[in-house]
């Protein structure tokens, strides 16, 4: 397809979507959690702003340094629900699958989202539970129980009441404001919030200070501290995110890719992820990493604007939940035997490898030979970066194993074995057996935390026992990095360095999609 005819083509959709109700001209408003303090945090706009709280109003100085001081007076209220299974709102016969499935208990639904906007599709869910809480421990216990059983679970969090408390502005010592209300800060052209946290319990984990140009809204939210969350509109913050998720540094048709694949994936679970909480997604691993404003950003806007408006649909018309991770490992995953989810036909996994050959991941031994031998892939080309995750090896010490034993809490582990691979060699499930008891860890995220974060759970492992018998350590060699699910990132750099558009780079990694205009 010529690039004049794709123009034209895109130009007829925008103009169908106009008059099917989609507002063509511009994207819609999100809010995302850009931080999150204890009780403290400290802001600086370079060229002032306002500030707004119920109906007191104020004024920010050019380059001072701001005080918001927050003082719980009541915890967020929350309950705890124990789910098994999910479908679309419109799939009641899949609805009715699920809760077939889990005849032996007593199931309860819940519905998730919030009815779309004209012309986008409805992408509410409806989860099946399986028990309500009102302590998350208890929660937790009975989803071990059902691990014991081979029944995977999550526990979604339902938000009733955030928590409550005063918030107040200083500067220095000085009490500009106190209230009980949200404090709106809305700067002539950025804020800065001072050491902001990221990347919370990974290896990576720091803090930093970040900048933004949207308005930010402060207040108490439902996990007992202070949520700092920017109100911008999709394009402006897709900007933001292709490079913190994907190297800046990329090809053009790669940072595209990303682009397309992101938008989709936020519009897709747009109202079903932090689901009342007062914002859309958190800039985190768990919806997407956005670092606010970067040098780069002008650069990406350029190299992007080829995609506004487009995502991925799925082969039911709706919008694609287009997924991604950082190195598939030379194969990529099926998402319902990765998440507790129902199978999405663009999301079974592709073989990576530059020829791709029949091999069956599943299998110990064709996956062992796959981990120690890999065939070259688009996701281990050398000077990619991410291709250094291609494979990796680690060591647990004995230290490392203590923390093992404490995660896994059944004793001293003599035996991990039962060990169940999807797809892409990924491991979904293991036995252990204690000198306390035996426990069985479901889904790679689970399994990959239990061994301190490992890369992936797509691995073979030696372990290192004393003379009891007991395992003292391990040693690990494995493959990839992340779930696995959807678009390598790294794959989708060296297929860009070969010249293939974005286009076909979406569609190697999610067969059977098409590319659609929203607006």
């Amino acid at each position: 397809m010529n690039r004049l005819f794709y123009s034209a083509l895109l130009a007829m959709i925008s103009l169908l979507l106009v008059c099917c109700g989609v507002d063509a001209a511009n994207p819609p408003t999100v809010r995302i959690r850009v931080a999150q303090y204890a009780k403290t945090l400290d802001i600086v706009m370079p060229k002032g702003g306002q500030w707004l709280s119920g109906n007191r109003k104020g004024s920010l100085k050019s380059d001072k340094t701001y005080r918001i001081e927050g003082r719980m007076t009541a915890p967020a209220v929350r309950k705890y629900h124990l789910m098994v299974g999910s479908a679309a709102i419109n799939k009641p016969e899949m609805l009715a699958e699920v809760e077939g499935r889990f005849k032996q208990f007593k199931t309860h639904r819940f519905i998730a989202g919030q009815e779309p906007s004209s012309g986008y599709p409805d992408n509410r869910i409806v989860f099946v539970g399986v028990g309500i809480f009102d302590d998350e421990e208890k929660a937790k216990e009975q989803q071990d129980k059902l691990a014991a059983e081979a029944i995977s679970s999550w526990v979604f969090f339902e938000n009733i009441k955030p928590a409550a408390g005063s918030l107040a502005i200083y500067q220095g010592k000085k009490k500009i404001y106190e209230g009980r209300d949200t404090i709106e800060l809305m700067p002539t052209h950025t804020t800065t919030l001072k050491k902001a946290e990221f990347a919370r319990g990974f290896s990576w984990h720091g803090y930093e200070d970040r900048h933004f140009s949207g308005k930010l809204l402060v207040g108490w939210g439902f996990e007992n501290a202070l949520d700092c969350v920017e109100q911008t509109d999709l394009e402006k913050l897709i900007v933001g995110i292709v490079p913190s998720e994907i190297s800046s540094k990329a090809p053009d048709s790669a940072l595209q890719a990303q682009a397309v694949a992101a938008r989709g994936e936020m519009l897709s679970k747009r109202g079903t992820r932090h689901f009342n909480e007062g914002y859309d997604f958190c800039s985190e691993q768990h919806c997407q990493v956005y670092k606010g404003l970067q040098a780069v950003d002008k650069k990406i806007a350029e190299s992007i604007k080829n995609t506004r408006g487009l995502i991925l649909e799925n082969h039911e018309g709706g919008i694609l939940d287009a997924v991604y991770s950082a190195n598939c490992g030379g194969h990529s995953s099926a998402n319902h035997q990765i998440w507790v989810s129902n199978p999405d036909k663009h999301l079974q996994g592709v073989c990576d490898l530059k020829i791709p050959v029949k091999m069956d991941l599943t299998d110990h031994k064709q996956a062992e030979a796959f981990i120690r031998n890999p065939a070259e892939a688009w996701c281990s080309m050398t000077g990619v970066e991410g291709a250094d995750k291609f494979r990796w090896e680690k060591t647990l010490s004995e230290a490392d194993w203590k923390k093992v034993e404490e995660t896994a809490g059944i004793g001293r582990i003599n035996s991990i074995d039962e060990f169940i691979r999807e797809i892409s060699g990924r491991i979904i499930s293991i036995r252990l057996k204690g000198s306390n008891g035996e426990k069985t860890v479901l889904r790679e995220l689970a399994i990959r935390k239990l061994f301190g974060m490992l890369r992936s759970s797509n691995f073979i492992v030696e372990w290192k026992r004393d003379k009891e018998g007991y395992i003292i350590g391990a040693s690990f060699i494995g493959a990839g990095w992340g779930h696995g699910v959807g678009m390598c990132q790294t794959g989708a750099q060296s297929m860009a360095r070969a010249g293939n558009s974005f286009d076909k780079i979406l569609l190697h990694y999610f067969p059977g999609a098409k590319l659609k205009k929203l607006y």
